[in-house]
């Protein structure tokens, strides 16, 4: 079933709660722009515990659809200009040229996304290294790394896991300030 498919159930006040939620987390699995588990909680953290009170379920969709659908925006223009780029003969794009394929950040909020999920990861302990918050802090409050951030962040980089993803968010919304 599609996003909207799923975002139909979710408002349909005649299934059980358990259903609408469900359905809900189908929307959140096919567009999590922090992750899945990042982007419920900071999806829980702004509508409120929508897994026990229905009436707090559509604010959730709400904020997860606007989100999405700004995505899709973001999508549609990039579509146009790599048409246009691919008229003029650029047929690859630029390695350092926005790709919105994947979503980066959640739009509409990302710095307060950003913040959120690097504040969820820390607490959880799945980045609780004082190097990645340290990274985080100096993209928020910077806007760039010192030499010294900048080789630590390169062995981060080349960590599999969650640290980098955190990074990747942060340069992304100081990117997009």
């Amino acid at each position: 079933m599609s996003f909207a498919g799923s975002a139909r159930k979710v408002v349909d006040t005649s299934l059980p709660l358990g259903h609408r939620v469900s359905a809900l987390l189908l929307c959140l699995w096919r567009y999590r722009p922090l992750g899945f588990e990042a982007s419920f909680s900071f999806l829980q953290s702004v509508a409120g515990d929508f897994t026990r009170d229905p009436a707090l379920l559509p604010a959730a969709l709400e904020l997860l659809t606007a989100s999405h659908a700004a995505w899709q925006a973001d999508l549609r223009a990039y579509g146009v200009l790599r048409r246009h780029a691919k008229r003029l003969g650029y047929r690859v794009p630029h390695p350092s040229a926005p790709n919105p394929n994947k979503p980066s950040h959640w739009y509409g909020a990302p710095r307060e996304a950003a913040l959120h999920a690097v504040w969820f990861w820390y607490s959880k302990g799945a980045s609780a290294d004082v190097d990645v918050h340290s990274l985080a802090v100096a993209l928020l409050e910077r806007g760039r790394f010192t030499a010294e951030q900048r080789e630590i962040f390169d062995r981060v980089r080349a960590e599999p896991g969650d640290s980098w993803a955190i990074i990747r968010q942060m340069a992304v919304v100081v990117a997009n300030s």
